[in-house]
């Protein structure tokens, strides 16, 4: 049963008044007063309610506590034992999570992977990260504490490793293969098909696998996705609690993937006449090992199985908070979090931005997008790309917008760079697109003429284009100005995040797998830096 915590004043007996007063005072200027006085009070417990029955039965530990000391545990690396034992033995910990005046602090070492599972079941029932809105609700209040005006934004992506080990693909196929049997050794060892009980000997993964010749991958890969067809059509006969499993949901995944087959093939699929897909085919995508099935393969750089991270970051001169983070598999496009990253920021109405004084958001140039860019303008919303990627416009050429005026509505092509208006013009709306008509002898005796993107034909010359290139060379031009250069400076700071979740916080390590649950502790890992960020923001202020 949910039940709020009131936040705990200090009682009479309570054990903080009984230290000396050194030592009083020297948990007023560390981090735990910080944390108590700033972070735990502002936690919204009522947003977790729903994790919890509405019937009468033993309270819940406080959400407050929990989610205090889950950002605590990343603070200092700790594991959740370590954490729980730090709580009942540290006068630190218990100031900073407001238990000085309990008799015993009510965390358990069940306490934390309880609520971490009940998050995680919600999250994956409803879509909805209650620690991501926790998480940016906090990162709110860490900007009004700063006093971080929030006009201007960094925006960057890295990868995040997953803590599956990397599979051949005859060690994937293998390795679904036995754990399907294993699965059906405990409860159905009467469905497992003759001859594929040899799975659950301890020296076949050894003789399958690891004393392979090379001659000899393509005839065992053919025969372990026959052993994976016999074992799906010995699960359909089953059916029922069979086909419900996550073992076989891999198992079919697996077999699709694989092959050149689908869910509609397999019934009149021969197990003793299966080809493995090439391998060129394979796709990003595909699963790459059972026990981290979200995870995704990726080349950028170098080789990556798991997920990527973005985070947006709200920066002054002294001070930055990340108040905007997601976490996806990483086929996951920078395009792609760019347009989300978009949408959030246009609803959220805290920060203070409009079309007449536009937040800046500096990003490189995976992240820009001509489209996405008019949109975020038309909402006060500024995109600085540091460069932009694509085929460069030729040395020896203007661009669209060097070579031709347009009128201030972008509707009429007024002139050439040579200030010779068209004979004609005109533009489609349908595809922005501009169309104009040129005097031959005018442009034969143009100055220009070597640099102009003029078209040639027997009677006249032409030049058509599109709003998007003749705005992506104003724009080009804007990036080679000195202003705009030490603007986009500003965006390094956030280049530095990647290398800091890595040391600090093993971002690559996570003890667990899947994107939901990854995910989930990631957050804790963001609101601990955030926190730090508090910390040295407030004491820039008072030295």
């Amino acid at each position: 049963m949910f039940v709020p915590n009131s936040h705990q004043q200090l009682s009479l007996y309570d054990s903080f008044k009984d230290l000396p007063k050194y030592l009083q005072e020297y948990l007023l200027n560390s981090w735990a007063d910080t944390f108590q006085e700033i972070i735990f009070p502002a936690i919204d417990e009522e947003r977790f309610a729903v994790l919890y029955s509405d019937k009468g039965s033993r309270p819940n530990t406080p959400v407050n506590i929990i989610i205090s000391a889950l950002v605590i545990k990343e603070l200092f690396d700790l594991t959740d034992e370590r954490l729980v034992a730090n709580i009942h033995l540290s006068m630190e910990y218990q100031y900073a999570l407001r238990l000085t005046s309990e008799e015993r602090p009510p965390v358990s070492k069940n306490t934390f992977s309880n609520f971490r599972e009940r998050v995680t079941d919600y999250y994956k029932e409803t879509g909805i990260d209650l620690i991501q809105q926790e998480v940016e609700s906090l990162a709110e209040l860490i900007r009004d504490n700063l006093e971080i005006e929030g006009d201007r934004a960094r925006i960057d992506s890295f990868m995040v490793s997953s803590s599956a080990r990397e599979l051949s693909r005859i060690e994937l196929v293998y390795t679904v293969n036995a754990n399907f049997i294993k699965m059906l050794s405990k409860s159905f060892e009467d469905l497992i098909p003759e001859g594929l009980e040899v799975y659950l000997k301890e020296s076949h993964r050894n003789e399958v696998i690891y004393r392979t010749k090379n001659d000899e991958c393509k005839s065992k890969l053919k025969k372990l996705l026959e052993d994976a067809k016999t074992l799906y059509d010995a699960a359909v006969t089953a059916g029922g609690s069979i086909t419900e499993t996550e073992e076989f949901e891999l198992l079919k995944r697996m077999l699709g993937e694989q092959t050149d087959y689908d869910d509609d093939d397999f019934d009149d699929l021969d197990p003793d006449n299966i080809e493995a897909k090439d391998g060129t085919e394979l796709e990003s995508d595909i699963l790459q090992n059972p026990s981290d099935p979200d995870a995704t393969f990726r080349q950028k750089y170098e080789a990556n199985i798991g997920y990527t991270v973005n985070v947006l970051e709200i920066f002054d001169d002294d001070n930055s908070v990340i108040t905007s983070y997601d976490f996806k598999p990483n086929i996951y496009s920078d395009q792609d979090f760019s347009a989300d990253t978009l949408d959030k920021i246009s609803s959220d109405q805290i920060l203070n931005f409009s079309i007449e004084n536009p937040i800046k958001i500096f990003m490189d140039g995976a992240y820009y997008t001509y489209d996405l860019a008019k949109k975020a303008l038309a909402l006060g919303i500024q995109f600085m790309p540091g460069e932009l990627i694509g085929k460069k416009p030729a040395a020896d050429k203007m661009t669209y917008y060097q070579n031709f005026n347009l009128d201030s509505d972008y509707e009429n092509v007024l002139s050439c760079a040579n200030d010779v208006e068209p004979d004609y013009q005109e533009k489609n709306p349908d595809k922005n697109s501009f169309y104009a008509v040129f005097d031959k002898e005018k442009c034969a005796a143009c100055k220009l003429k070597s640099e102009c993107r003029i078209k040639s034909n027997k009677k006249h010359n032409s030049v058509s284009f599109t709003e998007q290139r003749y705005e992506t060379g104003k724009l080009r031009e804007k990036m080679g100005e000195k202003e705009y250069i030490k603007e986009c400076n500003q965006r390094a700071g956030v280049e530095g995040i990647p290398s800091v979740f890595r040391r600090k916080y093993d971002v690559d390590e996570m003890p667990v797998r899947g994107e939901v649950c990854q995910k989930i502790w990631f957050g804790f890992k963001v609101a601990a830096a955030n926190f730090k960020k508090l910390l040295k923001g407030l004491e820039l202020a008072t030295s």
